[in-house]
């Protein structure tokens, strides 16, 4: 019965990509939008999981490496006319820079001070696109007029296309991050999280495993992220603060760090709890409203679904199928 669990995932996977393929051309485009941003940001909480549920680190900084990507993909799209391919493996390349450079930071630090160091990244990040004003736009940030994630040739909208590229991105992403928990890197990183000092005594270079964790969640978090304002258009500081990297941190531990479905349901939150909050109360207010109904969600979470809503749906899956094959 477990063997057949097993099979089933794959398969459950694939047929979602073949749903998701459809998708495009059963809504509009305005839903299709809340739909692709989806997808973006599930990529970087895929990227946030690898960081807390397979290496046991904490960035509350995420939402600004986010934000790198996404003005690292815009401005060389606004400024130079790069295809935004291209600007989105520069966005993927910065964040790796940074992302090595806090790790290493962190490690000289020493202690748990990755997450202080990333807190301070966050409240600082959106201060300094407010003062390089000739490259970021400043308070303002950069417009488009419209998506450069667009094929005229192929007869399908931006929006459609933009969700394929968003879709297909995901679905590598998810591909490449879970080989790569299952092979010698997510060894180290099992045995890293378990036990440091037992990890080292096994031969693991427990510093280089952190950075590199470190390193890869931040170039995936900065995909994500220029993925986003590329679809969007749009990159302004208001949207990098410090509450949106919490909100991301939040999203991956309700959705469920260690697996790969939780990035989905994590993501979802982020973008349609605002909105409902915004349909229920409205005004000013929803904003503060969606904040706290996150506190309150992610305080249920951890006292009844520790691992996450999807790891624990997944925990009670395996103990049916096994209390069915010993009936």
């Amino acid at each position: 019965m477990n063997a057949l669990l097993r099979r089933a995932v794959p398969v459950g996977w694939a047929a979602a990509l073949g749903i998701g393929v459809v998708v495009p051309f059963l809504v509009s485009d305005y839903d299709l939008l809340d739909l692709t941003r989806m997808l973006a940001v599930a990529i970087t909480v895929a990227a946030l999981n690898l960081l807390l549920g397979h290496s046991g680190q904490i960035s509350v900084g995420h939402g600004a490496i986010f934000g790198l990507g996404g003005y690292a993909a815009l401005v060389p799209v606004a400024t130079y006319g790069w295809p935004w391919w291209s600007a989105l493996v520069l966005s993927g390349a910065v964040c790796l820079a940074l992302g090595l450079l806090l790790g290493t930071l962190a490690l000289k630090m020493g202690g748990a001070n990755l997450g202080l160091l990333t807190i301070a990244v966050a409240a600082v990040f959106p201060l300094l696109l407010i003062h390089l004003k000739p490259l970021t736009g400043g308070t303002f940030g950069i417009f488009l007029a419209r998506s450069p994630i667009a094929a005229d040739w192929t007869g399908l909208t931006a929006a459609q296309f933009g969700f394929l590229v968003c879709l297909a991105a995901l679905a590598l992403t998810l591909l490449a991050l879970g080989n790569l928990v299952t092979g010698r890197l997510g060894r180290a990183l099992a045995a890293v999280r378990t036990n440091v000092l037992l990890a080292a005594a096994n031969g693991v270079n427990v510093n280089r495993t952190k950075v590199l964790a470190f390193a890869v969640s931040s170039t995936v978090a900065g995909i994500g992220g220029g993925l986003y304002a590329l679809v969007t258009a749009i990159a302004v500081p208001d949207s990098y603060l410090v509450p949106f990297s919490i909100t991301l941190l939040a999203a991956s531990v309700v959705g469920g760090s260690g697996t790969r479905a939780g990035a989905l349901v994590g993501a979802a939150i982020v973008i349609y709890l605002p909105e409902l909050a915004e349909n229920l109360v409205g005004g000013e207010s929803a904003g503060n409203w969606s904040q706290l109904v996150y506190a309150l969600i992610l305080i249920l979470t951890l006292t009844l679904a520790p691992a996450g809503l999807v790891g624990d749906l997944s925990h009670l899956a395996r103990r049916a199928t096994r209390h069915s094959a010993n009936r």
